[in-house]
Formats: structure tokens, C-alpha cells, sequence
């Protein structure tokens, strides 16, 4: 997630016309805010999940789905041409979506171990 959110705030700079070395893309402020604002909650899902609180798993799977809505976003406004359309950021939209899935199935594969987990150490008890 933290990888995603740096790929985020790349994109976001990018769009806000910030040149990073050979690698530039059309100015679009609205994405430029979309990708900050999904940037920022991969970040905070990301820091909820280090600090191993109780509610971490949902803020994980609420940025992962709030990355989720702001890159199909992009990709519906790119694919009635909202907006002006590069082969780098085609290449964008896919890594953090293929991110953002790969985040959502290390969760949920995480949560059904725990769940697992939880419901043999409950039958242990009943013995």
C-alpha cells in the first residue's frame, strides 16, 4: 500500500506539472487532487495496518477501495476523452490498479486466516 501511495503522489506531481526527469504528463489538476486524496488514504491505511490496531483491517480495505474508485475514475474519464490520453499514464492507471488488488487480496486473505485461526483455537476450548 505504501508502494501505491508513492505511485499515487508520483502521478499526482505529474499531473500538477511537475517534471521528474525525462518523465512529464499533461497538466489535469482534477487529477492531480483525485490522486493525492487516494495517495494519502493508501498512506493512512498503510500506517493503520503498521500500528496493528483493531479497526486497521477496515481502514486498509476503505483506502483500497476509495485508490479503487479514483483510478477506474481516471480511466472512465480518460476513455470518453475527458481528458488528454498518454501511453504512461495508460501504464499508470494499470500498476496501481494491479496494486490495489494484489493490497485488497493480501487483506482478505489475511483476514480469512485470522478468522481460521480463531475458530480452531475456539474448538480447542470446547475439548
Amino acid at each position: 500500500m505504501i508502494v501505491n501511495a508513492t505511485v499515487f503522489f508520483f502521478g499526482a506531481a505529474q499531473h500538477a506539472g511537475v517534471v521528474i526527469g525525462t518523465l512529464h504528463e499533461p497538466v489535469i489538476i482534477s487529477a492531480a487532487i483525485v490522486e493525492t486524496v487516494c495517495g494519502v488514504g493508501l498512506f493512512w491505511g498503510a500506517v493503520a495496518l503498521l500500528r496493528t490496531r483493531k479497526k486497521s483491517w477496515g481502514a486498509a480495505m476503505i483506502a483500497n477501495l476509495i485508490a479503487l474508485s479514483g483510478v477506474l475514475l481516471g480511466m472512465a474519464a480518460l476513455a470518453v476523452g475527458a481528458g488528454p490520453r498518454t501511453a504512461s499514464n495508460d501504464l499508470y492507471h494499470r500498476v496501481m490498479l494491479v496494486l490495489i488488488i494484489a493490497a485488497t487480496g493480501v487483506l482478505v486473505w489475511a483476514a480469512l486466516k485470522t478468522r481460521d485461526s480463531a475458530a480452531r483455537t475456539a474448538g480447542r476450548h470446547l475439548c
